[in-house]
């Protein structure tokens, strides 16, 4: 291996280093409360190496979203390929996805608590579309799931509504996932809040709105 492959995965290696101690604190301060130089102590380097590799703060909390939402990628989707999965109906195939979205309800509550955080940071530091572009991206990279499924239920005839794919889309996962990081991030204010669990409260969500969608 020559000295500029080793130079690289070290650098791959702070990255990662970085990323993960950023999000560790993102978590549980908020990324607006959270300072370069407790990320520089959390990962053992110093501030002016976290400058080095990303100029902002803001630039920071985009990449450590991206890797937490490509971390999520490769643990939960794997079931959504294969011979099993291909033969499924539309509506058998939409039921797997909620039942995904169910999972990560129950098992990633940090990874929703740094998504109600970034959507707070973002509307508080008014963070630029453009400057999202590549995390929307990583976001988008999930759709093909949902919308190939949504077509093969109208094509098979398990599914039916009067709504474009993509609203449909849109629609479904934007109420689950706003549904899921509230619950997760505030869920059992009240005492009212906990007399139905919470994780049942998003498994009730997608069958209603797989009903809603079914033939």
């Amino acid at each position: 291996m020559g000295e500029s492959e080793i130079r690289k995965q070290q650098m791959e290696q702070r990255t990662q280093q970085i990323l993960h101690a950023a999000l560790e604190l993102f978590c549980e301060k908020g990324i607006g409360d959270t300072s370069v130089e407790e990320i520089a102590k959390a990962a053992d380097v110093g501030p002016a190496t976290i400058y080095r590799y990303f100029e902002t703060k803001a630039e920071l909390a985009i990449s450590a979203g991206i890797a937490y939402w490509q971390r999520m990628a490769g643990k939960y989707t794997g079931v959504l390929s294969g011979g099993e999965y291909e033969e499924m109906s539309g509506s058998r195939q939409m039921q797997c996805i909620f039942q995904i979205f169910a999972r990560i309800f129950e098992e990633e509550f940090l990874f929703l608590k740094f998504l109600q955080e970034f959507d707070i940071f973002v509307r508080r530091y008014h963070i630029s579309k453009e400057r999202l572009a590549e995390y929307e991206e990583c976001i988008l990279n999930l759709k093909p799931y949902v919308t190939d499924a949504l077509e093969k239920g109208l094509q098979d005839g398990s599914l039916d509504f009067p709504y474009t794919v993509d609203e449909v889309y849109f629609s479904v996962t934007h109420t689950l996932l706003s549904l899921m990081q509230k619950l997760s991030y505030n869920g059992s204010i009240l005492s009212s809040d906990e007399r139905v669990g919470l994780a049942l409260q998003v498994r009730i969500a997608g069958e209603l709105l797989l009903k809603g969608l079914v033939a």
